[in-house]
Formats: C-alpha cells, structure tokens, sequence
C-alpha cells in the first residue's frame, strides 16, 4: 500500500462508519467459499501491520459488529486494549522520574517479555517495558487515537499510555537508554527527534487520575525512588561515577584511604 495512502487511512478527518462500508462491501464479489470474511476481519489484517502490531490480539475483535467498532481509528484503538482492563482507583500523582533519573537509582531496564504495549511492570528492582517502534507514521497515528479517545471515551488507554511515556523521556539520554535496552526501535534514527515527538504527543493530553491504568507502576517506582538509600546510590552514581575518569579518580582515592588507614597503623604499632 502505498505510505501516503496508509497515513490518510489513519488521519481521524478521514474516516468513513464502517456500518457504510459494510453496506458498500459485497464479499460474493471477491470472494467464493462459504465462510466470507466481514468487512471488520478485512480492516483487522491490514491494521494489525500498524504502529500497534505487537499489542493487537485477534481475539478482541470476535463478535465486533460494525455498529461496535465506529471506524478504523477506532478499530485500531480497540484490538490493542490492554488483556487486563483496569477498575476505578483514585492515584495522587500520574509524574514519575524520567528513565535516565529511575537507571541512577539502581533500577534495571528490560525490553518487556509480552508483545502489549500496555504491559509495563515494575517488580524487584526491574522496569520492563515493552518494545515500541517509532517511525515516520507514528506521530500520526497516536495522534489520532489519542484525539479521538479524548472526544469518545472515559477510559484512555492510549493516553494513560503516552502520558507515562512522557514522564519517562524528557531529554535523548532517556531514548538513547531505551534504545540501548532494545525497548526503542527508534526509525527516525535522531534520539532528540524521538524525544521531541514523545513529549509533543503528550503535551495536554487529558488523563481521569480515577482511572489511570499506570497507577500501581507510578506509586511503586515513586516509592522505590523516595527511599532514602536508594536517593544516596544516586547521588553517589551521579556525582562519583558518571565518567570514566570520575571512578578512576574515585578509585584512587579510596586507594589512598586505604594505604593511610594501614600506615597509621603500623606506625601506631611500631610506637607500641
């Protein structure tokens, strides 16, 4: 399919009921075998190859008649809802540390086991985040499901979704460590334009704080960061070894520490 054609079909100003396309699409045309596929089957196998490819499920769609499912943005919006739908729970903030802040203090990053995008979990230390792509066609792409799940739905996943995301990137060392930990399929091939495009698509997005579907994930990872000791690993990480030449410098002088401590010592020792 050709691209420009594939980002119109995506664009919220473009669509069309899919209730109308149902009444215009006559499979007998196409097709000759008794179990004719319906026109939500059809849309499902050419948007399933989007930017939400690996979050889809095929079986969120079983049953969808074309009154169900307004149009393709929408389609798309509901074959990756998350397999676990959240429940009404109030969280005092949707702002946690950016991933560069949450690596210093001791928290390990790894690419998610599952293929949902909504599958962020943080348990013993680690944050696993499932792989996302960003490429030319995904700014439209989020940008019209978070606009329309605005405007038509309670429950915004995909704005819960790009509102973590946003907390987590703020500068491109936030994506160069994402890419680095192969969470980031990054085809734009800039960190900052990644970056960039992240907190453009978060930039005044409206999110229900009694149903934000992050919100075990936020209050674990703000807690593990307000401990004291992990605050001090930190400042320690941050201050002693951000470079090389800051741990050999580091190092050296706890060599030194070290060889007074043994002098004294003996001195005391010999004096005895």
């Amino acid at each position: 399919m050709d691209d420009d054609v594939w980002v119109d079909l995506q664009m919220l100003e473009n669509q069309l009921p899919l209730f109308i396309l149902e009444d215009l699409f006559v499979p007998e045309k196409y097709f000759d075998y008794p179990d004719k596929p319906s026109i939500i089957s059809l849309s499902y196998a050419v948007f399933k190859t989007s930017f939400f490819r690996a979050g889809t499920k095929d079986f969120v769609l079983e049953g969808k008649s074309s009154s169900e499912v307004k149009h393709f943005v929408d389609l798309i919006r509901t074959s990756c809802l998350p397999s676990k739908l959240k429940s009404e729970r109030e969280v005092k903030t949707i702002n946690t540390p950016s991933i560069t802040e949450l690596h210093r203090t001791g928290i390990k990053l790894k690419a998610g086991s599952t293929n949902n995008l909504f599958d962020i979990r943080f348990a013993d230390g680690i944050l696993e985040i499932p792989r996302l792509e960003i490429s030319d066609d995904t700014e439209v792409l989020i940008g019209n499901l978070i606009a329309f799940e605005q405007c038509h739905y309670e429950e915004k996943y995909i704005s819960d979704y790009v509102s973590l995301m946003d907390c987590f990137v703020n500068t491109p060392k936030d994506v160069e460590l994402l890419v680095k930990y192969d969470i980031v399929e990054n085809w734009l091939g800039d960190n900052s334009e990644v970056s960039t495009l992240i907190n453009k698509l978060g930039k005044g997005v409206s999110i229900n704080e009694n149903y934000f579907y992050f919100a075990t994930v936020v209050e674990d990872l703000n807690s593990h960061c307000g401990t004291r000791w992990n605050n001090w690993k930190a400042n320690l990480r941050q201050n002693n070894f951000n470079t090389p030449w800051a741990i050999i410098s580091f190092v050296a002088a706890v060599f030194l520490l070290i060889l007074t401590f043994i002098q004294t010592v003996c001195t005391i020792i010999s004096i005895v």
